[in-house]
């Protein structure tokens, strides 16, 4: 019994952690523009068309994102069906991180899988 308990617990903290939590608490969503005050932010490193296949970003996102975003609905973290934010803003913040959300660099979701992830976002409705 000690074994399933501790399996389970080491699974529910690498959700947590995976999904942002376990932090200070403290937001740097002063990294988008939304959250910053009204500040400027220049996305230009970010901009550019969804060019990536979104039947593949479907893994992707099974991968790094569903267990926060389940079916892309609010659950640790935000509804994507309803975000509001451009597709240079959502590059930003996979990139980035913001708030509880953690960040994925190259070397965790490299570009081709962004852009793959970027078009299954799409899909759900995501940067009309």
């Amino acid at each position: 019994m000690t074994k399933h308990f501790l399996g389970a617990f080491l699974c529910a903290l690498g959700l947590t952690m995976a999904c942002g939590g376990g932090g200070s608490g403290t937001d740097n969503d002063d990294q988008h523009d939304e959250h910053s005050g009204g500040e400027a932010v220049d996305l230009s490193a970010f901009e550019g068309p969804i060019s990536g296949d979104a039947a593949a970003g479907e893994g992707v996102f099974a991968n790094f994102c569903e267990g926060c975003h389940p079916g892309g609905h609010e659950g640790v973290g935000d509804d994507l069906h309803t975000s509001g934010d451009s597709a240079a803003q959502a590059r930003m913040i996979i990139r980035q991180g913001a708030g509880r959300m953690p960040a994925f660099g190259t070397d965790t979701i490299g570009d081709e899988d962004l852009e793959n992830l970027m078009a299954h976002l799409q899909s759900y409705g995501m940067f009309q």
